[in-house]
């Protein structure tokens, strides 16, 4: 490589380090896979290799060990004058050489910076890890998926490489040495399953939120009864005020919500809009929602099972369906479709659409995760509409927020379902 491209690329960096205007999302997206083109172009293969299989697995043990000791937070809380080796091994109890060790390697990858000898202050990676939602995530990751796929190559060696064939037979079960599947297992571990909802939170905010983009307006608020009877036209009170009430309409139901974080979302951006709004889940999910959203009720609800609310203007699903193989998942949508009102009803599958061509890494990476953990997997739009039409959904549109669309990247969309 010439000095005047080192040059180039090193002035490159200060100025997007420097530059107090953020780029613009599409732009951004953009330019990080062109960023990333040109470091696979930069690295032989010989070295992308090492780094793949034996650097990065000691990085993400040492970012594990690092939450252990809490090593961001000692760190971030340390800015001014930075926190030595020794402090934060006297702190945690920990061996100064474990310690030196850990600390060297994040340093290295940039999740900590280096300001002197054994002396460290934080980066923008530091102050973000120091935050719990990012350290439940990587206890939550590690602990359970980074442990799943260290036994996936034995399960399918095991197996014939054959695709699990169900959520009990996955290499989830070789790693955790337990017969339950991911959740039934998740539901009897309440540490990780709390580590588990805060990662799911994290991942919520990483995303866009459909309320957002997507036409909530044109789609669900415009011919919702409940907004006709509040504006007199329906049965009401004389009043033009319908009866002054939503009169049991049902605006949404978030199916399997957890602690209803795109729930809220709904109800922050539209909080005006009369109907009621109903988040359902499991008991011991329900049970760790610590502040109940605005205009929210909580619902147990299994979906496995018949769905009790009937004709509601509209059902959704965030992250459900790929948890679940194709059966599984023909079961949850027969009993919401045999819910849904003809002309009416509106169901929002709120999901990855892969896509045909040159998938995006984390797409794809989510997708295997899918399958050694679950026995499921992320779909294409093809798998999608034959797994609709299965329950005589075929009333199908694909949609995508204005990053991804036409990126040729899939990533999370919305597939809108009529009945």
């Amino acid at each position: 490589m010439s000095p005047h491209l080192e040059n180039e690329i090193i002035a490159l960096t200060q100025k997007i380090q420097s530059d107090l205007v953020p780029l613009e999302p599409e732009s951004r997206a953009r330019a990080i896979e062109a960023t990333r083109d040109l470091l696979h172009a930069l690295t032989p293969p010989p070295e992308r290799i090492i780094q793949d299989a034996v650097f990065n697995p000691a990085l993400l043990m040492a970012v594990r060990v690092g939450v252990d000791l809490d090593v961001f937070r000692s760190i971030s809380d340390a800015r001014e004058e930075g926190a030595t080796t020794q402090s934060i091994a006297d702190k945690s109890g920990a061996s100064f050489i474990v310690v030196d060790q850990i600390l060297r390697l994040l340093a290295s990858t940039g999740y900590i910076l280096e300001a002197g000898v054994q002396t460290y202050k934080p980066s923008p990676l530091t102050m973000t890890m120091a935050a719990p939602p990012f350290g439940a995530m990587i206890r939550a990751c590690f602990e359970i998926g980074f442990h799943t796929t260290i036994h996936a190559p034995e399960f399918f060696r095991q197996n014939k490489h054959a695709f699990p064939p169900s959520a009990t037979e996955t290499p989830f079960q070789l790693a955790k040495n337990t017969s339950l599947d991911y959740f039934a297992w998740l539901a009897e571990s309440p540490a990780l399953a709390a580590d588990f909802q805060a990662w799911m939170a994290v991942k919520q905010q990483a995303s866009p939120n459909w309320v957002d983009w997507f036409d909530v307006q044109g789609v669900i608020l415009d011919g919702f009864r409940g907004r006709e009877r509040e504006r007199g036209y329906g049965p009401g009170d004389g009043n033009g005020n319908g009866n002054g009430s939503d009169n049991g309409e049902v605006l949404i139901v978030d199916i399997g919500g957890g602690q209803g974080a795109y729930l809220h979302a709904f109800n922050r951006r539209f909080p005006d809009t009369p109907g009621r709004r109903i988040l359902q889940d499991l008991p011991h999910v329900l049970e760790t929602v610590a502040t109940v959203p605005d205009r929210t009720e909580l619902m147990v609800y299994d979906f496995f099972t018949a769905q009790p609310v009937q004709g509601a203007r509209t059902y959704y699903l965030h992250w459900i369906l790929h948890d679940w193989s194709d059966a599984h998942a023909h079961r949850i949508l027969s009993n919401i479709a045999a819910a849904m009102e003809p002309g009416y009803s509106t169901l929002i599958i709120n999901e990855t659409i892969i896509p045909d061509e040159r998938c995006d890494v984390a797409t794809a990476a989510i997708s295997v995760m899918m399958m050694v953990q679950v026995a499921a997997r992320e779909r294409t739009e093809a798998q999608w509409r034959r797994l609709l039409a299965g329950v005589g959904l075929i009333d199908v549109e694909f949609l995508q927020p204005p990053l991804a669309a036409g990126s040729g990247a899939g990533g999370e969309g919305v597939i809108l379902v009529r009945k």
